[in-house]
């Protein structure tokens, strides 16, 4: 009778999707925030991309939005999903800028990523 639980159990772990179905290779080199200093790891975090240069003949902003209107610029965040309205959720190393430095948004750097249907 106790193996009854356990293949229970075993069937309901098995069972389970996947969540990290759709990953995306990032890539770890990321110069551009290389001397800042580290100040959160955000974890499963839904956004939509933005690339403004797709529409825009001046700007050249590319960044995640969140339902928050929080914009958070990736300096790995691959080609393949670079595309306006590609949903993902990621999980990333936060940044805080140099004092000298102002940003229209929140740096970082992708550590996992998928993109959400």
């Amino acid at each position: 009778m106790k193996t009854l639980p356990l293949i229970f159990g075993l069937l309901m772990v098995a069972c389970q999707p996947n969540s990290w179905e759709h990953e995306v290779a990032v890539s770890a080199d990321c110069a551009a925030y290389a001397e800042w200093k580290k100040t959160a790891e955000l974890r499963e975090v839904p956004g939509t991309v933005v690339n403004e240069s797709e529409t825009s003949q001046t700007s050249t902003w590319l960044y995640i939005r969140t339902s928050d209107s929080t914009r958070y610029f990736a300096c790995n965040l691959p080609t393949s999903v670079q595309k306006t309205g590609t949903k993902v959720v990621f999980n990333a190393d936060e940044f805080a800028p140099p004092p000298n430095v102002r940003l229209a948004g929140v740096p970082v750097k992708l550590t996992k990523l998928r993109t959400a249907p």
